[in-house]
């Protein structure tokens, strides 16, 4: 019997940004409860992105939310139902003209789960076979920035605003001309979390001997709980990228809140629009995700600003109610965090 936490239970309890959801949200829990009451209904939220289901609280197709933006900005994606053949899959990749490699990933999914880079269509398949769910299959945009930038604009208004911007640095190691990649991980807080996860993704490169400075990327997926490193770059804001993404968000219709997690050919991208393609949007149930930069915030600005940005949401959903946007009714949204809840228990298996 163990009496004594491991080195991984040791790394998470001293290092806040790998604390649990429920050490975010239970703390403000009784300010969440506050607007539920002052907008008399528990599910307001719900107003806040009319064009997508259930506003965007993470019960949405992604697939059906990547249509929703402007095509230059889309990446080339193809929806793949359950069950399906490999010689419909062939056929829906070549009209697409998708060539591998190619991402694949759950069409409703979370943390970075089951999200693979595949380098052939009998490795996509094997992928697709894991779960009876749907999938969607990307192209591998192979860029060097990908970030995340929270987004929101009041009902009615031409310009919004800029609450958080996140780059990301993907896990990696770096090589001292004498350590294997697998003693380098050991060495790492960040990549021994992802330990198990390592070794099954990339076996070939344990024994590899990286020479001094020489950097082993062991991620792919730009997912915190895949070991990426979050990185607060709110200095980045300024008004060309407001105008950059509120050209985007306008040709959205019914979207007015919402973080999207693109890659960009440089952050130059984010001032011009040039050059960046959104490979997710995600709506109500964005988080700010620079809180979770330990480097430039602390604990309890992490819970301030979670806070925060649930008051925007309100007052988006306040507005839209007064335009005669409807709420999904109690009974409505609890089937919907049912079904939800019985996907992510299939899906976690």
């Amino acid at each position: 019997m163990k009496l004594w936490p491991s080195t991984t239970a040791k790394i998470k309890l001293r290092n806040w940004e790998y604390w649990p959801s429920k050490a975010f949200y239970y703390p403000i829990a009784p300010y969440l409860i506050w607007l539920m009451i002052k907008a008399r209904h528990m599910c307001y939220w719900s107003a806040v992105n009319p064009s997508i289901y259930t506003a965007g609280m993470g019960m949405e197709s992604k697939f059906d939310t990547l249509k929703l933006l402007p095509e230059a900005y889309r990446p080339k994606s193809v929806f793949l139902p359950a069950g399906i053949s490999q010689s419909q899959v062939e056929e829906q990749l070549r009209e697409a003209g998708l060539t591998f490699p190619l991402i694949v990933k759950p069409d409703l999914g979370f943390r970075g789960l089951l999200v693979q880079k595949v380098e052939d269509i009998s490795a996509l398949m094997q992928h697709l076979g894991y779960r009876a769910i749907p999938f969607i299959t990307q192209e591998y945009i192979d860029w060097p920035e990908e970030v995340g930038v929270l987004y929101h604009r009041m009902p009615g208004a031409k310009r919004g605003a800029i609450t958080s911007v996140t780059t990301k640095e993907f896990l990696h190691v770096l090589g001292d001309g004498q350590s294997t990649v697998l003693e380098l991980v050991r060495q790492s807080p960040r990549a021994l979390l992802q330990l198990n996860r390592i070794q099954a993704l990339y076996p070939h490169k344990m024994a590899k001997v990286p020479g001094p400075g020489e950097q082993v990327r062991l991620g792919i997926v730009g997912n915190h709980a895949k070991g990426t490193r979050f990185i607060n770059s709110n200095d980045l804001i300024n008004e060309d990228m407001v105008a950059v993404f509120d050209r985007i968000s306008t040709q959205i219709n019914g979207f007015y809140y919402g973080r999207f997690d693109l890659k960009c050919r440089s952050l130059d991208s984010l001032f011009t629009g040039e050059g960046l393609k959104i490979i997710e949007v995600n709506g109500v149930c964005s988080e700010p995700t620079h809180i979770y930069d330990p480097q430039r915030g602390t604990y309890w600005s992490a819970l301030r600003d979670l806070a925060r940005h649930w008051s925007i949401i309100y007052k988006i959903a306040r507005q839209n109610r007064r335009k005669g946007v409807p709420l999904l009714s109690h009974a409505k949204t609890a089937r919907a965090f049912l079904d939800l809840f019985a996907y992510q228990r299939k899906v976690g298996k």
